[in-house]
Order: C-alpha cells, then sequence, then structure tokens
C-alpha cells in the first residue's frame, strides 16, 4: 500500500478495540445475515450495509456493503443462491469483511500490525481479519478510509445490535426499506427508517468496430454449437505489495469437438465494466476466426447470455443459458489442473 493509503497506528488500534468488543457481545447469536441494517457515512452521505455472518457457529464475520449497488447485488446473489449463483460473484461485490480466523490466515502484513499493537490473540478463529474486495481483485488489506468506514460501522453495530436483541427497535420488512443510522441537523446520530434509493444502472460500453460487424454478417451459417463461459483463473497476479488482480477467463468451446477457441486472459485494466465489455468483442473474434456463424450459442451464466445478447443485431444464432456445459467443463478442469501442477 502506498504511504497515502496506510492507515494510521490510531486507527487501527481503534478498528482492533471495536472488533474485541463484538466478539464480547457476539451478535450472530440473535442476528442473522439477512438482517442488514445501513450506516450513512457523514463525510461522504454514501450508505454502507451492514450484515452479521455466524449464526451457524461456523464462521463469525460482519460484512460491510459499500453503497446502494453493492446492497441490490447482494440481494440479487441472495435470491440465486441455489440456482446458478456463485462464490465469484460474492467477490466482485464491493464489501469490506471483517472476521474471525485462525492465525494460519493470517499474512505477514497481519501479524506486523498486531505486533506493532502489542496485542495477543491465541486459540481457533479468534484473529481478527480485515479485508477489501472488489470486482477483479483479490481480497486485499484496507487501506486508510476503508478502515475509517470499518470503523464506522462497527461502532454503529456495537449501538444497533443489543437494541435489536431486546425489542427496542424493529427492521423493516421490506427489502427497499431498512433501518438506517444518520447524524441530524444539529449533528447527532438518529434511527430512521428509510426507502433504499435505486441503484444508477451500471454502464457497460459495447463497441464492436464496423468492419468487424459487417464481417460477421457475411459469415457462412454453420452446424456447429458452442459454449461460452467467463469464470475465475485460481491464483493472484500482480507487483509486491500492491493489490493483486484476479484473471478472469472468457473460453469458447466447440461443443462436439471440444477444441478451445478462445482462452485467454482477461484483467481489469480500468474498470470491472470494460473487462465485461471484451466478453462479446471476444465472441465476434472467434466467429471471425472460424470464418462461420455458429448455429446456438450456449452461455454458462446469465451474465454470459446477457453480454452475448448484444451481438443478436449481427448473430443470427441462438444464444441460451445451459447449465452444464460439458465440453467447456472438461477444457476448464484440465486448464486448471495444468495451472495447479
Amino acid at each position: 500500500m502506498t504511504t497515502e493509503t496506510e492507515p494510521t497506528v490510531e486507527a487501527w488500534n481503534r478498528l482492533y478495540t471495536l472488533m474485541a468488543q463484538v466478539k464480547e457481545m457476539a451478535p450472530w447469536q440473535w442476528m442473522y445475515e439477512s438482517e442488514v441494517f445501513a450506516v450513512q457515512d457523514p463525510e461522504s452521505q454514501e450508505l454502507y450495509f451492514v450484515s452479521v455472518m455466524g449464526s451457524l457457529g461456523e464462521h463469525f464475520s460482519i460484512a460491510v456493503y459499500l453503497g446502494v449497488r453493492a446492497y441490490y447485488r447482494l440481494l440479487s446473489f441472495a435470491e440465486r443462491v441455489g440456482d446458478g449463483a456463485s462464490g465469484e460473484e460474492l467477490m466482485e461485490i464491493a464489501h469490506l469483511q471483517a472476521s474471525f480466523e485462525d492465525r494460519e490466515q493470517l499474512t505477514s502484513q497481519d501479524r506486523n500490525t498486531i505486533k506493532q499493537l502489542g496485542l495477543k490473540f491465541r486459540g481457533k478463529m479468534a484473529w481478527p481479519l480485515f479485508r477489501s474486495y472488489r470486482a477483479g481483485y483479490a481480497p486485499w488489506l484496507l487501506e486508510a478510509d476503508e478502515v475509517r468506514i470499518l470503523s464506522l460501522a462497527l461502532e454503529h453495530l456495537l449501538d444497533v445490535a443489543p437494541r435489536f436483541a431486546e425489542g427496542e427497535i424493529d427492521f423493516p420488512e421490506k427489502e427497499d426499506h431498512l433501518f438506517l443510522r444518520a447524524l441530524d441537523s444539529d449533528g447527532n446520530w438518529q434511527d430512521r427508517t428509510t426507502r433504499v434509493p435505486p441503484a444508477a444502472p451500471e454502464s457497460i460500453d459495447i463497441v464492436i468496430p464496423k468492419e468487424s460487424a459487417d464481417a460477421m454478417r457475411r459469415l457462412r451459417r454453420s452446424h456447429t454449437i458452442l459454449e461460452a463461459d467467463l469464470f475465475l483463473m485460481p491464483g493472484m497476479f500482480g507487483e509486491r505489495d500492491s493489490r493483486p488482480q484476479m484473471a478472469y477467463i472468457f473460453m469458447v468451446v466447440d461443443k462436439t469437438s471440444g477444441v478451445i477457441l478462445s482462452g485467454d486472459p482477461l484483467y481489469v485494466e480500468t474498470t470491472f465494466a470494460d473487462l465485461l465489455a471484451e466478453v462479446p468483442k471476444r465472441m465476434v473474434q472467434t466467429c471471425l476466426k472460424m470464418q462461420a456463424m455458429p448455429a446456438e450459442i450456449h452461455a454458462g451464466s446469465e451474465r454470459v447470455e446477457w453480454l452475448l445478447s448484444s451481438l443478436s443485431s449481427m448473430m443470427d444464432c441462438k444464444i441460451k443459458r445451459v447449465r452444464r456445459l460439458r465440453a467447456l467443463d472438461n477444457a476448464r478442469d484440465a486448464m486448471f489442473q495444468f495451472f495447479m501442477r
């Protein structure tokens, strides 16, 4: 981390102190992950959404989802658990997480911070761990403002959770309404029930060069069925001491032969939306390389199906989601085995 984004010792000490108080209170004994409340940042006016995990006694964690878009993505993910939602999607939702882990899960940077603060922990699930999640990147150490935000969320959790347990406050049942902690005009924190504003639509700018689009329309139709999906590669990439990136693969496989037609890695170079915009471009490149229009494209996820549907004006073929892509799954497994050797 750079000097400008590195938290101060005082900021770390405050966060670890709050985490100790959360552990002692153990809000997961009476709060469920779906019982989310919001805190409004007095500096940015942004809404942060706080969720307590650990009711099953397996993993104790506090997640803070950063902004309205992140909250709605969380709701969408929760609705599709068991119906195609993957852990990869959860990693793409902008959030901070404070959890209790075994010592082996901490990095040397985590242990150095604990040592610098003069703290000691012992036992399983006893070591505080703080991580930042951003789409296209591996979970990483907190920057200064993220420490501030997470501390703010934990402070209000310590206030809200006991009152919720005692029945002094209720959380609205409607998904678009939440219990909110916000400053009033006098600078005092107040309880409110608020309607969550709609999230601004995320723009994905897909631009196919005119010459490529024209060439696509001239392609002969074949009987080929293609399988296509976007997935994360195992491992992390990047320079030492900087936030590591995750590599995505947009893979296209001939369903009949199992031949991989596209499988180069994709990285976040500007924004995650720009990474997604590469998916239909790669499909165009694949078809032009084949010199043929496939009869069908089977997509492994709703997202890939939606991205490829942007090509409907130039691709006269059926694009549909299919839950099981046998040829692609075999190719992906072989690729993973190669990289894990």
